[in-house]
C-alpha cells in the first residue's frame, strides 16, 4: 500500500467528479423492450472474457481506473496501448474496447504468470512524471493523487494496481517479442534510405507564367456569372456608437492605494452605465446623455476590417457582429484589452446580390487562375512522360529539357534526414526524391508558386561521424516496430481465443 500517501491525507478535491465518455456503463444505461424501460444495475453482466463475468461496476470501475491513469496519473502508456490492441485492427479506437483489452491483458497476464510485486509498482509510480519535482519524488504531489483517487472511491492498492496493470502489459509484450530483432540488411535499408544525400536539379512550372498566357472571355465571365451568381454578395457592414471607459494610466507607476481608487472609479462608471441599460431599461443614447459619458461614433465597416481605434479589440468586433438584426436586448459592458466598452449598433447594411460590373475582375482572375492551373498540370504531366520516356531510351536529360524548352536548374545536395534549411522546399523536395531512383523523373511536387519536377543524378550514402551511432538508434527503432506488430497480432489471436461476450453492443 501507498502509507506515506494516507497519512497525510486531508479533505482536497472531494467534491471533484470526472467526466467519463463512456455514459452507457452508468445505472442510467437502459435496456428497451416493447415500450418499458429498464435501469441497468451495477450488478448486472456487462461482459464475460475467457469465461469470467464482468458486472456493470466491474466495467465502471476500469473506466474511472484509465480516466484517473491518464488524466491525473498521467500514465498514458496503459490507456495508449490498450487502444491500439483493439482486436478488429482499428487501432486508436477505444470506448469498451478499450476497456474488454484490458480484461482480456488481465486474464493473459494470469495464465502466464505475470504479476508485478506492490514494489515494482510502487516504485513505477514514483517515477512517473506527474510524481516528479526538479527530478525528484515529490510527496504533495502524491497526497494530491491520493486524495482524488479517494474522491472517485479507489485507495492506494487501486492506484498500485494502475501501475500493475502497466507494467504487467510491458512484461506480457517482452514475453512474446522480447527476443526479436530486425535484420541487418532491413535496417541498413532503412538508415540508407533516411540518411542519404541526394543530388538533384528541379524544373519549375510556375502558376503566374501560366497565368500570363491564359486568356478570358466576357462570355466566359457572364456564364461564371450566371451559374455561380449567388456566391456574390456584398459583405455585410455595421456603424456602431460606443463608450469606452479607459483603463486608469501608468497603474504600476501609482502607489497601492492611488492606485485602486482609479480602478474602483473606473468600475464604477462602468456600472453606473450598465445599471441605466440593464436595470432601468434606458436606451444608448439615454444613459450616455444622463451619465455625460463621451460617445464615440464609427462608419459602417465589415467585420474584417475593423476601424483603427478597435483594431485590437477581437473580442469587441465579435460581439458587434454576433448581436442579431432584430435584437432588443439592452447594451451591457464588455471588457477589452483598453477599458471596458458599451456599444449599440446603429445601422446596418445587409449583404446584396453584386452586379456582374461589379465582380468582374474577380471573376476573371478565378477564370485564369483556373484556366492556368489545368495548362499547368498538364504541361507537368507531358514534360515528366516525355523526360522519363527519353531518359529510359538513353537520352541525357541536358539535351532533354533542352528539346523540350524546359529550364533545369541545380539544387544544392540534400540530406534526406536534414534538408538545408536555406532551401526553399527542401522539405517536400528531399521527401520526393527519396521514392525516386536516381536517372528518373519524380512526381509532381505543388509549392507555393506552382510545381515542381525532380531529376534526381544520384543518392549517396556518405560516411558521418555519428554514422554508427545513428545505425544503431535505426536498428533499434526498426526492432521495436516489429516487436510492437508481433505482440498486437499475438494479443488479437488470443482475443479471438477469449471468447468475448458483451452484453453492451461491442465484441
Amino acid at each position: 500500500m501507498l502509507e506515506f500517501f494516507r497519512h497525510h491525507r486531508g479533505a482536497f478535491l472531494k467534491t471533484l467528479t470526472i467526466l467519463l465518455g463512456l455514459s452507457m456503463f452508468y445505472y442510467g444505461v437502459s435496456q428497451t423492450a416493447g415500450t418499458n424501460e429498464k435501469q441497468a444495475q451495477i450488478t448486472d453482466l456487462a461482459v464475460t472474457v475467457f469465461g469470467k463475468d464482468y458486472s456493470m461496476g466491474d466495467v465502471q470501475r476500469a473506466q474511472t481506473s484509465l480516466q484517473i491513469a491518464q488524466y491525473y496519473m498521467q500514465a498514458y502508456e496503459l490507456p495508449s496501448m490498450l487502444m491500439t490492441l483493439s482486436a478488429d485492427g482499428n487501432f486508436g479506437g477505444g470506448g469498451l474496447n478499450t476497456l474488454i483489452n484490458l480484461f482480456v491483458a488481465r486474464q493473459l497476464m494470469e495464465q502466464l504468470g505475470v504479476r508485478p510485486s506492490d514494489a515494482e509498482a510502487r516504485a513505477a509510480l514514483e517515477k512517473l512524471p506527474s510524481m516528479q519535482n526538479n527530478g525528484k519524488f515529490d510527496i504533495t504531489r502524491a497526497q494530491r493523487l491520493e486524495e482524488i483517487a479517494n474522491s472517485q472511491g479507489f485507495e492506494s492498492a487501486d492506484l498500485l494496481n494502475i501501475m500493475k496493470d502497466t507494467l504487467g502489459l510491458q512484461k506480457l509484450q517482452e514475453l512474446v517479442s522480447k527476443n526479436y530483432v530486425a535484420s541487418p540488411l532491413a535496417a541498413e535499408k532503412q538508415y540508407a534510405s533516411s540518411h542519404h544525400t541526394i543530388k538533384s536539379a528541379r524544373i519549375a512550372f510556375e502558376s503566374e507564367t501560366f497565368k500570363q498566357a491564359a486568356k478570358v472571355t466576357d462570355d466566359e465571365i457572364k456564364k461564371y456569372y450566371e451559374e455561380n451568381k449567388e456566391s456574390y454578395q456584398s459583405i455585410e457592414k455595421r456603424a456602431v456608437s460606443y463608450v469606452l471607459f479607459e483603463n486608469p494610466k501608468d497603474l504600476d507607476k501609482k502607489p497601492l492605494e492611488e492606485r485602486q481608487k482609479a480602478q474602483n472609479q473606473q468600475m464604477e462608471r462602468v456600472n453606473a452605465f450598465n445599471k441605466l441599460t440593464t436595470t432601468d431599461k434606458k436606451t444608448f443614447a439615454e444613459a450616455a446623455q444622463q451619465t455625460k459619458e463621451k460617445v464615440e461614433t464609427v462608419p459602417a465597416f465589415a467585420q474584417s476590417e475593423p476601424p483603427a481605434a478597435l483594431k485590437t479589440e477581437s473580442n469587441l468586433i465579435e460581439m458587434i457582429f454576433a448581436r442579431s438584426k432584430d435584437a432588443k436586448a439592452a447594451p451591457e459592458a464588455l471588457e477589452g484589452t483598453s477599458g471596458w466598452y458599451v456599444f449599440d449598433v446603429t445601422k446596418i447594411d445587409a449583404p446584396k446580390q453584386q452586379e456582374l460590373a461589379e465582380v468582374k475582375d474577380k471573376i476573371k482572375d478565378t477564370l485564369l487562375s483556373q484556366k492556368a492551373a489545368e495548362a499547368r498540370s498538364k504541361a507537368v504531366n507531358d514534360a515528366r512522360t516525355a523526360l522519363n520516356a527519353g531518359l529510359k531510351a538513353g537520352k541525357k536529360i541536358d539535351d532533354l529539357v533542352k528539346e523540350l524548352k524546359l529550364t533545369l536548374t541545380a539544387l544544392p545536395d540534400i540530406d534526406v534526414a536534414n534538408p538545408p534549411q536555406d532551401v526553399p522546399n527542401a522539405f517536400l523536395i528531399g521527401q520526393t526524391a527519396a521514392k525516386t531512383a536516381p536517372g528518373s523523373i519524380s512526381n509532381a511536387v505543388d509549392y507555393d508558386k506552382g510545381t515542381l519536377l525532380i531529376y534526381v543524378s544520384a543518392k549517396e550514402l556518405r560516411k558521418r561521424p555519428d554514422g554508427a551511432d545513428l545505425r544503431k538508434s535505426q536498428a533499434e527503432s526498426l526492432s521495436q516496430q516489429e516487436r510492437t506488430s508481433l505482440f498486437q497480432a499475438w494479443f488479437k489471436k488470443k482475443h479471438a481465443e477469449a471468447g468475448v461476450v458483451s452484453k453492451l453492443g461491442v465484441s
